[in-house]
């Protein structure tokens, strides 16, 4: 007997934030007014987007890195629509964008003047170059990555041993079963606040999976201010063995907005 679960999980990259053009890694800054505004255009699109899936789900879990720059939009949105998202926020440390060690918080153009081969050295290839004092892309990625496959594994447990389907943290996402002979089916649904860094990763590794990221991912791929995409997880595991057994998941790409 199979279990089939299908999960639709937004990612949606901060506003535009105050300080200009600096590093902002682990600098914690604020969203300027027009990145409010470039977010909740962006929530405005995903909410219409989730009118349209067949699942329509009806609430949400809410997820978001600790920096304000995501933590006080996703902070506002809940205050503003509780009924979407009755659950309490969850904040991760695994959602924080790549820390930048001595680069954080400087201005742009003062990096290339006083770290000009370090620079783009690490631009040109950031897998073998990383900035002083900085995280590494391959620990970046392990910490992104190891949080994704908990918080889904987890996730799917709770669907799976709740009749209420109750999704991330009781999120309380609205769930469909199939008719189908042998198999079971619900839908659930989450939004994600993060980083331009830990999204990019996560594109990679649906498209490119088990592979480190190509430089291209970081230094090719526009993904601007307040962008968001959808990754639909297809999630099926043997219910005929034991039942911690771990779901095996087959993800597809929305592409970016």
């Amino acid at each position: 007997m199979a279990e089939h679960r299908q999960l639709n999980i937004y990612l949606l990259r901060h506003g535009e934030c105050e300080g200009g053009e600096i590093i902002r890694g682990r600098s914690d800054v604020a969203l300027s007014d027009e990145g409010k505004a470039q977010m909740w255009r962006s929530w405005r699109a995903i909410s219409s987007e989730l009118e349209q899936l067949p699942s329509q789900p009806e609430r949400l879990a809410l997820l978001s890195s600790p920096a304000q720059r995501c933590q006080a939009f996703a902070a506002e949105l809940k205050a503003d629509m509780p009924d979407y998202f009755p659950a309490p926020l969850q904040q991760h440390d695994w959602l924080w964008e790549l820390d930048f060690g001595d680069w954080d918080g400087m201005k742009v153009a003062s990096v290339y003047q006083q770290h000009s081969e370090a620079a783009k050295a690490f631009w040109r290839d950031p897998v073998a170059n990383t900035p002083p004092g900085g995280e590494s892309l391959p620990a970046f990625r392990s910490r992104v990555l190891d949080g994704w496959q908990t918080m889904v594994q987890r996730w799917l447990a709770r669907e799976a041993n709740s009749s209420e389907g109750s999704g991330l943290q009781d999120s309380g996402s609205k769930g469909s079963v199939s008719g189908d002979s042998g198999s079971s089916a619900s839908a659930d649904a989450a939004l994600i606040l993060t980083h331009s860094g830990v999204i990019r990763l996560l594109l990679a590794e649906i498209l490119l999976p088990v592979q480190m990221p190509p430089a291209a991912v970081f230094n090719a791929l526009e993904l601007p201010y307040a962008a968001w995409v959808r990754i639909t997880l297809y999630a099926s595991r043997d219910t005929s063995g034991e039942s911690d057994q771990e779901w095996q998941c087959f993800s597809k790409l929305h592409w970016p907005q």
